[in-house]
């Protein structure tokens, strides 16, 4: 079994080593603690320097536009990301985390310039309307409904977690909406839509904040349709092939998921390492205590088996394969690692981890939201089950 990354692989990791270096070490010490108070001048020149480096469209096949490198090289990519404050909250990347939808490469070409081309050239960005007050990893269980009248359809529900649309960092230039085409069929019932932002008929709910200021999830919203009124061409896809567009979509943004927390957890060990060398108490550094190597070795073990897990899941991705349940298994596992980590981090660094300053406290906030994000880690652990259950393995 070969272990080694393929040259493109290794290239990536590389230029995005080289993108924190050159670009974001330098002013690491002055980055707000929230991404939404830092300068949209330079937020615009980073987003265009992660341009310039070729880290757009990563996964995106080369027909539609993309490097068409694949997702274990999104995973790598994201990993090292994740190693910069600068970086870390997703927002100066998010349309770079967050790729066109799948069916769009094999779109009409008018749908591709329209939706496609401008996020993989980093002018625009998009959000994902699925979660709804009463409806979260049980996508089913949505009540958006989209009504077909003549040439059009009409959009009426409400939609949740939707980050910020009105600051620059987050506004989006159209929204990919989930909603139900045929009531009464569960999942079978729900299509996928292409729901150009603002448009009549919507209206943003109250801006809250999250207890994760530091990432593009940290000012949220409600968005309320009503009677809105979507071309019929809008449609992605076919009707009612809603839940299986989403199912692809989840695997791939679950296994980067894992792979950030990876990077994440990486980030927190390197801060307790650091600590535990220069930190003396009792005439000696805390490096040379028993009990802090054994934290240092767990830590450093489960960010091993944690990268190994989002690897594999990218790699099957990567190769047609079916990865449900691997994707499952590495956003479930390293995000639960990932806070463990930061956990003891904090535990390491002692009574200043708890600063703000130290950022260890929101970062950990960063990743208890990652436990719901994409499917909640009981989701996840239901589809591993699951598959076990009738034969996987």
């Amino acid at each position: 079994m070969d272990f080694s990354l393929s040259p493109e692989q290794l290239d990536i990791r590389e230029r995005a080593r080289r993108f924190v270096r050159e670009e974001c070490d330098p002013i690491e010490a002055d980055w707000p603690l929230s991404d939404y108070d830092a300068d949209p001048a330079l937020v615009a020149r980073l987003r265009e320097k992660f341009t310039e480096y070729g880290f757009r469209g990563v996964a995106i096949p080369t027909d539609a536009g993309g490097r068409g490198a694949g997702t274990l090289a999104k995973c790598i990519l994201f990993e090292e990301l994740r190693s910069s404050w600068v970086t870390y909250g997703q927002t100066v990347v998010w349309s770079a985390f967050l790729d066109p939808h799948p069916v769009l490469y094999q779109s009409p070409e008018w749908m591709r310039e329209k939706y496609l081309y401008p996020i993989l050239e980093g002018r625009e960005q998009y959000h994902i309307c699925i979660s709804e007050p009463d409806a979260g990893s049980d996508v089913a269980a949505i009540t958006t409904r989209a009504e077909r009248v003549g040439d059009h359809y009409v959009l009426n529900g409400v939609k949740r977690w939707s980050p910020d649309p009105f600051h620059p960092f987050t506004k989006p230039e159209y929204l990919l909406v989930y909603a139900v085409t045929s009531p009464g069929m569960g999942y079978k019932g729900i299509s996928t839509f292409l729901v150009d932002f603002p448009s009549e008929g919507i209206t943003v709910g109250e801006i809250k904040q999250t207890a994760a200021p530091g990432t593009f999830l940290g000012r949220v919203c409600d968005l309320h349709f009503n009677n809105v009124k979507i071309p019929a061409k809008n449609i992605l896809g076919e009707e009612n092939s809603g839940f299986r567009y989403v199912q692809d979509q989840l695997n791939r943004n679950r296994t980067v998921i894992g792979a950030g927390c990876v990077g994440g957890a990486q980030k927190a060990l390197k801060i307790a390492t650091a600590r535990a060398k220069e930190r003396v108490t009792f005439g000696a550094p805390l490096a040379e205590r028993q009990h802090i190597q054994f934290m240092l070795a767990d830590m450093v073990t489960e960010i091993e088996i944690g990268r190994l897990l989002t690897y594999k899941a990218g790699w099957k991705i990567d190769q047609g394969e079916d990865a449900r349940v691997e994707a499952a298994m590495a956003k479930s596992y390293c995000v639960k690692m990932a806070s463990s980590v930061y956990d003891r981090a904090m535990q390491i660094v002692g009574g200043i981890g708890m600063l703000e300053e130290s950022r260890l406290p929101t970062t950990y906030y960063q990743h208890r939201i990652a436990h719901l994000a994409e499917g909640s880690i009981e989701m996840m652990k239901q589809t591993i089950a699951k598959s076990l259950l009738t034969g996987w393995g």
